[in-house]
């Protein structure tokens, strides 16, 4: 059973020599360690077009958030909040205006993306 230790010892030297035969031309500087390249899923969410717009009531623990459809067609959106809970789903329909509330500390939306 190896310790430790003796994994992060074989981890670097593994690493290492990685390293060594990139400088040495050997191995393409594009060359993965294992690690996964596949984007974050923070990355892959479709921002919401700009006819969705926005209006936020800011406070120290909750804010409100009023989302409105000025778009030609239903969208199933979703806001994004830091420093708060973000909300659930939810269909808005073309002229519609939608409430949200989010609890935390000073929260404020941060992006508002399709689901």
């Amino acid at each position: 059973m190896l310790t430790n230790r003796m994994r992060r010892t074989t981890v670097l030297t593994a690493a290492m020599a990685l390293a060594g035969l990139t400088a040495l031309g050997a191995l393409p500087a594009t060359a993965t360690t294992g690690e996964s390249t596949e984007p974050t899923s923070a990355s892959r969410d479709i921002h919401a077009p700009n006819c969705i717009t926005d209006r936020e009531d800011k406070g120290r623990f909750y804010t409100t958030v009023w989302v409105t459809n000025e778009c030609k067609r239903y969208y199933r959106i979703k806001l994004i909040m830091a420093r708060g809970a973000d909300s659930r789903c939810f269909s808005i329909r073309p002229g519609q205006t939608r409430m949200n509330e989010s609890r935390g500390l000073s929260p404020y939306l941060k992006r508002i993306i399709l689901c």
